[in-house]
C-alpha cells in the first residue's frame, strides 16, 4: 500500500494540472475577448503557470517538493509529446477540414466571437459562429504559439492523458485493486473508441468522451476526499465540458444534478452544499463568461441558446447524416439496429449497402475496415461492444442477485441508470459520437466484479478483458490509416513546393487546406478548374489542384505507393 502513495499523488496532480490548464486557457481567453482583445501566444503558457500555482497553494504545497516537481515535469513532457504527435498527423476528417480548423484559424488571426460574427458567405460560418468553442479556443492558443495548425490537436492528447491519470489515481487511491488491474481498467476507460478515433482530428466528440470520464472520476475522487482542490478540479471540468458542444452543457446538468441528489439521499450535507456552490459558480462562468458565444449571443440575437440546431430558423443537420435505412425510423429502432449490427460508416445517398444485424462477437471485413473511422455511424463503439454489453448485463444481474444490498452495487446501479437516462434523451443515440458515455457502463460492471470476485468468475472476466482489448485493437487501425494519409499529404506538399510557381486550386468546402499551403510557403491562385485536365485531388478532401509544369517529379516511395491503395 505504501508503495502506491507517491505514484497516486503524482498522477493525480498531473491529471488535474493538465485539465486545469485547459480550463484556465478558456478563462483567460474569454476575459481577453470581453476586454476587446484576441487570442495570443501567452495564453497557453501563462495558463499552465497559473494552474500550477493554484494547485500548489490549494494543497500540493503540503506534499514533498519532489512530488510536485515530478508532476510538473510529467505535465510538460505530456504537453511536448502531445504537440509532436499532433504536428506529425494531419486532420483528415470531414468536419475538421470543413469548419473546425477554419474556426481555429479565425480565432488565431484576430476573430473575437464576443464582438463580431464571421460573414455569412464564409463556408459553414453558421456552425463556426454559433457552436460552442471550448475545443477550438484552447487549440487556437497552441496554434498561435507554434504557428502550425496541426499542433492545435495537441489538446486532444493532453486531455486524454489527463483522463488516464485521473482514473488511475482514483483506483490507486482506493487501494481495492492490484496495481496491474488499476492500470488495465484505467486504460480501458480512457481508450473510449470515440476518443481514440478523434485524437488526430479537430472534431470535438472525442474530447466529450474524455471529459465525461474526467467528470465521473472526479466526482468519485471528491467523495473519497472532499477538499477544495478537488472542487477546483470539478469546476474546471464543468467549464470545459459545458463548452465542448451543446450536449456537453446538457450532460453536465444531468450528471451533476444526479450527484447532488445522491449526496442528499446519503445525507452528506456539507459535501452537498460545497458541490452546489461549485456547480452554480462554475456553471455561471461556463455559460456567461466562457460560453458568452454561443449561449448568450445565440439567446439574445437568435432566440435560442442552442441555435442553429434549435429555435427559429433551425438547421437540420441529420438528414444528410442519417443512413438511408434509418430515415423515418424511431429512436429505439435506430439505436437497436446500430448497436447490434456490423460496424460501418454508411454515408447517406451514396451507400446502397444495408445495415447488417449480427450475432454478438461476430466479425467481418466491414467491422475491421470501419472500427477505426473517425465517426462510424453504425456500431461506432467497435465490433465487439454489443457482445461486451450483453456479458456485462448478465454479470450485473448476477451481482444484483448476490449483493443487491451492498452499497457499492447500489451506487453502481444508480450511476448506470443515470448514464442510460442521458443516452435515452438524445434523439440520435444510434450514433456513438453523440453518446460516448455508453462505453463506461460495462466497465463499471467489470470494476464491481473485480471488487467482489477478485479470484473467481475467471471465464467471464477473461471474455470481457479479451473482448475489450480486441475491440480497442481494431479501433487503433484508424491511427495507422491516418499515418498513411499523412504520408500522402506530405508527399503532395513536397511535390507542390518543388515547383516554386503559383498552384491553381479550387478548395470547395475544404477551404482550410489553404492553411497548409500557407504554412509551407506554397503560392496558390484560387479559380474554377473543374473542367481542366490533369486535375489532382488533395488527399482526403474534395479540394483539387493542377500541378505546375515546372514541378519536379519526385519518385514515390514504397510507403507512399502502399498508402495510395487505402485512400
Amino acid at each position: 500500500m505504501h508503495s502506491t502513495v507517491a505514484p497516486f499523488k503524482i498522477v493525480y496532480l498531473t491529471g488535474s494540472i493538465l485539465t486545469g490548464t485547459i480550463a484556465m486557457v478558456l478563462l483567460l481567453a474569454s476575459l481577453t475577448f470581453l476586454l476587446g482583445g484576441t487570442v495570443a501566444k501567452w495564453h497557453f503558457p501563462l495558463s499552465f503557470i497559473l494552474t500550477a500555482l493554484l494547485w500548489y497553494f490549494t494543497g500540493a504545497r503540503s506534499l514533498p517538493n519532489s512530488t510536485f516537481i515530478r508532476s510538473l515535469l510529467l505535465c510538460m513532457l505530456i504537453i511536448i509529446v502531445s504537440i509532436l504527435l499532433a504536428v506529425q498527423l494531419y486532420d483528415v476528417s470531414y468536419d475538421g477540414q470543413t469548419y473546425h480548423m477554419e474556426g481555429i484559424y479565425q480565432l488565431r488571426h484576430g476573430w473575437n466571437p464576443t464582438k463580431t460574427l464571421l460573414p455569412n458567405n464564409m463556408n459553414l460560418s453558421v456552425f463556426i459562429n454559433h457552436y460552442s468553442k471550448g475545443v477550438e479556443l484552447p487549440q487556437s492558443t497552441i496554434y498561435s504559439l507554434l504557428n502550425r495548425i496541426e499542433a492545435a490537436k495537441a489538446t486532444n492528447f493532453i486531455l486524454f492523458a489527463a483522463s488516464l491519470c485521473l482514473a488511475l489515481s482514483f483506483f490507486l487511491e482506493t487501494g481495492k485493486l492490484s496495481v496491474s488491474k488499476c492500470v488495465v481498467i484505467s486504460l480501458l476507460l480512457a481508450l473510449n473508441p470515440v476518443a481514440v478515433n478523434q485524437l488526430i482530428s479537430t472534431c470535438v466528440d472525442g474530447q466529450m468522451a474524455t471529459m465525461l470520464l474526467c467528470l465521473f472520476i472526479t466526482m468519485l475522487l471528491f467523495v473519497n476526499r472532499p477538499d477544495s482542490q478537488r472542487l477546483f478540479l470539478l469546476g474546471a471540468i464543468i467549464i470545459i465540458t459545458a463548452n465542448i458542444k451543446f450536449t456537453g452543457l446538457v450532460y453536465v446538468i444531468i450528471f451533476i444534478s444526479a450527484f447532488l441528489a445522491w449526496l442528499l439521499y446519503t445525507r452528506k450535507k456539507v459535501m452537498f452544499n460545497n458541490l452546489l456552490l461549485t456547480f452554480l459558480f462554475s456553471g455561471t462562468i461556463a455559460t456567461v463568461l466562457v460560453g458568452f458565444n454561443p449561449y448568450v449571443v445565440n439567446t439574445i440575437k437568435f432566440g435560442h441558446p442552442f441555435y442553429p440546431l434549435m429555435g427559429p430558423n433551425a438547421v437540420n443537420i441529420m438528414d444528410t447524416n442519417t443512413p438511408n435505412e434509418f430515415q423515418g425510423k424511431n429512436t429505439v429502432t435506430k439505436f437497436f439496429y446500430s448497436f447490434f449490427s456490423h460496424t460501418d460508416n454508411m454515408v447517406p445517398g451514396k451507400d446502397s449497402k444495408k445495415v447488417q444485424l449480427k450475432i454478438p462477437f461476430a466479425l467481418n471485413k466491414s467491422d475491421i475496415m470501419s472500427a477505426g473511422k473517425i465517426d462510424s455511424r453504425i456500431a461506432g463503439f467497435g465490433p465487439f461492444f454489443s457482445g461486451i454489453t450483453i456479458v456485462s448485463a448478465a454479470l450485473l444481474i448476477f451481482l444484483l442477485i448476490r449483493h443487491r444490498k451492498a452499497t457499492v452495487i447500489k451506487n453502481a446501479v444508480y450511476l448506470i441508470a443515470v448514464i442510460v437516462l442521458s443516452v435515452c434523451i438524445i434523439p440520435e443515440s444510434w450514433w456513438a459520437r453523440y453518446i460516448p458515455q455508453l462505453w463506461y457502463i460495462p466497465l463499471i460492471v467489470l470494476v464491481c466484479v473485480e471488487l467482489y470476485y477478485p479470484g473467481s468468475l475467471k471465464l467471464s472476466k477473461m471474455v470481457l478483458y479479451g473482448a475489450f482489448i480486441a475491440n480497442i485493437g481494431l479501433v487503433f487501425i484508424g491511427l495507422g490509416w491516418n499515418l498513411m494519409m499523412s504520408t500522402l499529404i506530405n508527399y503532395q506538399i513536397k511535390q507542390l513546393k518543388s515547383s516554386n510557381q503559383p498552384v491553381a486550386v479550387k478548395w470547395g468546402v475544404f477551404n482550410s487546406n489553404r492553411i497548409r499551403f500557407q504554412e509551407n510557403n506554397i503560392p496558390f491562385v484560387e479559380k474554377d478548374i473543374t473542367k481542366e485536365k490533369n486535375i489532382t485531388g488533395i488527399t482526403r478532401s474534395n479540394a483539387i489542384f493542377i500541378m505546375p509544369a515546372s514541378g519536379y517529379h519526385i519518385p514515390k516511395s514504397k510507403i507512399v505507393q502502399w498508402a495510395e491503395k487505402f485512400q
